[in-house]
C-alpha cells in the first residue's frame, strides 16, 4: 500500500512540473522564426558589439491588418534569450503585444554531422532467399550487356563529355558581390552568402582549421585585423541605418578578390 502511494505521488509531481517553452538551438547556426504582428513596422534593434544573438529580417509580407516577418537569428553563446528583445519599432513606438519567442543556445547541439551519425544506432536488415547471390549475378549480366552496347560494332569513338563551365572561385564570387554593392542590388540572401564567404576567408587567413563556428567567431573577432573587419561588416549587414558606407565594405572585401597563384 505504501509503495502504491509513493508511485502515485511521484506521478502527480511529474505531471505538475512546468513544461519548458524554449527551443534548444546549436551555436553558430542560422535559425528561422516566423513572427506575425499587427502593430507598427518592426526592425532589428541597433547592433551592439558582443551581442549574444545576431538577428536579421530576411523578408516581410503584408497581410490584411498585419505583417508576417521571416526573422533569421544566430546564437553566439550559451544561454536563454527572447527574440522580441532584439526587435524594435521603426517609428520608435512601443511594440505592444509582440509575441514571445524564447530559445536556448546549446553548445551540445553544435557537434559536426559525422559525430551525430556515429551516435545513432546501427541498423541491420537480414535478407534471405539468396538475395546477394542473385544481385551479384544480375550485376555481372548488366555489365556484359553494357560492354556490348559500348564496344559492339561501334562506328566511331565516343565524344568527350562536356563538364560545363568550371565552378566559380571564391575570389570570383566576391568580385560579383563587389559589383552588386556598387550597383546597390544586393539582396538579403546575397548578404547572408557574402557574410559566410567572408567568414570562410578569415578562417583560412587565421588557419583555424575545422573548429566549431562559435570558437571560430571568437577567434576572428579577437584578432586585431579580422576583428575590426568583422565588426564593420556585421554592423553594415544587420543595422537598419548603419553609418558604415558601402566604400568601407568594398575596402574590406577587395583584398580577397585577387586570385591566389601557386
Amino acid at each position: 500500500m505504501a509503495l502504491a502511494v509513493l508511485v502515485i505521488a511521484a506521478a502527480w509531481l511529474y505531471l505538475r512540473q512546468p513544461k519548458s517553452d524554449t527551443l534548444n538551438v546549436p551555436l553558430g547556426v542560422e535559425q528561422a522564426a516566423i513572427v506575425t504582428y499587427s502593430g507598427p513596422a518592426v526592425a532589428v534593434a541597433p547592433y551592439k558589439w558582443g551581442v549574444a544573438v545576431n538577428v536579421r529580417i530576411a523578408e516581410v509580407q503584408e497581410a490584411e491588418g498585419r505583417r508576417v516577418y521571416d526573422v533569421r537569428y544566430i546564437v553566439n553563446r550559451a544561454g536563454t534569450f527572447d527574440l522580441k528583445d532584439y526587435l524594435v519599432a521603426e517609428d520608435g513606438s512601443a511594440l505592444t503585444g509582440l509575441p514571445t519567442f524564447k530559445f536556448t543556445g546549446d553548445a551540445k547541439l553544435s557537434k559536426d554531422l559525422d559525430s551525430r551519425i556515429e551516435e545513432t544506432e546501427e541498423l541491420r536488415v537480414d535478407v534471405g532467399g539468396r538475395y546477394y547471390e542473385t544481385m551479384s549475378l544480375l550485376g555481372v549480366l548488366w555489365m556484359v550487356w553494357l560492354l556490348l552496347l559500348i564496344f559492339y560494332k561501334r562506328p566511331h569513338a565516343a565524344k568527350a563529355v562536356d563538364d560545363g563551365p568550371p565552378e566559380p572561385t571564391l575570389a570570383e564570387m566576391l568580385r560579383r558581390f563587389l559589383t552588386q554593392i556598387e550597383n546597390d542590388t544586393l539582396t538579403a540572401a546575397d548578404k547572408a552568402k557574402m557574410e559566410m564567404l567572408l567568414l570562410r576567408c578569415w578562417r583560412d587567413e587565421l588557419a583555424l582549421g575545422p573548429v566549431p563556428m562559435n570558437e571560430a567567431m571568437t577567434r576572428i573577432s579577437g584578432d586585431t585585423k579580422t576583428g575590426a573587419a568583422l565588426k564593420k561588416v556585421q554592423h553594415w549587414l544587420h543595422h537598419p541605418k548603419s553609418p558604415v558606407k558601402n566604400a568601407e565594405i568594398v575596402a574590406v572585401i577587395a583584398p580577397y578578390t585577387r586570385e591566389v597563384t601557386t
